[in-house]
C-alpha cells in the first residue's frame, strides 16, 4: 500500500507544477507601480504582485516612464485580468502574462512603442509569444512611436545598470532627461548636461515631440 501511496505522489507533483501556470482565477487590479508591474487581488481578496512577462517599459526617471505607467493604468486599472505564468520573481512578484477582456496587456505596450521586448528572458515565453513580441518591437521601431520617436532611447536595463548613456555627438540636440530642457549647438548650457541625465535628438522640432523645451539661455 506504501509503494502506491508512494508512485502517486511521483505522478502528482509535476502535474501540479504544470497547472500552477494555468491560473483559472480572476484578479482585480488595484495599483500599478509602473510600465510592467501591477497590484491586483486574487478572488479571496489576497494581494499578489505582478510583473508583466516578456517585456521591459522604462524606468523613472527615464523618457516614457509615465506614458507607460498611464498606457498601462488607461487598460488594466479597476478592471479584471486573468494571468498566464506562475514564475515568482526574486522580488517576490509572479511573473505573467496579463490578459484583459483578450487582449495581452504585456504585447500592447510594445505596440505603443512603450516598452522594450525583454530578449534575455524570451526562451520562457511560448514561442507564439516570442514571434509576437518581436515583430511588435520592430514594428513600434518602424513607425518611431513612443521611445522609439527619439534618436537614442537607453534600454531600461542598461539603465539600470548605468551603462548606454548617450554621448555628446557635436551637431545634435541635447536633452535634459531631468528638467525637460533641450539644448542646440552653441547654446551655453549645451555640455553641461551631466551624461545620466542626457538624451540626444536629431533635431530641435524631435525634442519637442518628446515633451521637451528649449532652454532660456539659447537664442
Amino acid at each position: 500500500m506504501m509503494f502506491y501511496k508512494r508512485a502517486f505522489v511521483f505522478i502528482l507533483g509535476p502535474l501540479l507544477l504544470v497547472c500552477s501556470a494555468v491560473d483559472a482565477q480572476t484578479y482585480r487590479v488595484v495599483g500599478v507601480s509602473d510600465g510592467d508591474t501591477l497590484t491586483a487581488l486574487d478572488e479571496s481578496k489576497r494581494q499578489v504582485k505582478v510583473r508583466l512577462a516578456g517585456i521591459d517599459a522604462p524606468e523613472r526617471g527615464q523618457d516614457f516612464s509615465n506614458r507607460a505607467k498611464q498606457n498601462l493604468s488607461r487598460m488594466v486599472f479597476g478592471k479584471q485580468i486573468t494571468l498566464e505564468g506562475g514564475k515568482i520573481d526574486r522580488y517576490g512578484r509572479r511573473v505573467a502574462k496579463v490578459i484583459v477582456n483578450g487582449v495581452d496587456a504585456n504585447l500592447e505596450q510594445i505596440k505603443a512603442g512603450l516598452a522594450w521586448h525583454f530578449k534575455r528572458y524570451a526562451d520562457e515565453q511560448p514561442a507564439k509569444d516570442q514571434r509576437e513580441y518581436a515583430a511588435a518591437e520592430i514594428e513600434a521601431r518602424k513607425a518611431k512611436r513612443g521611445i522609439w520617436s527619439i534618436a537614442s532611447p537607453v534600454a531600461p536595463w542598461d539603465f539600470r545598470d548605468g551603462k548606454g548613456t548617450p554621448e555628446a555627438v557635436e551637431g545634435l540636440i541635447i536633452g535634459n532627461r531631468r528638467s525637460r530642457v533641450y539644448h542646440a549647438p552653441g547654446c551655453p548650457s549645451y555640455n553641461r548636461v551631466s551624461p545620466q541625465n542626457r538624451v540626444m535628438f536629431k533635431t530641435a522640432a524631435e525634442a519637442e515631440k518628446a515633451g521637451y523645451r528649449k532652454a532660456g539661455n539659447c537664442r
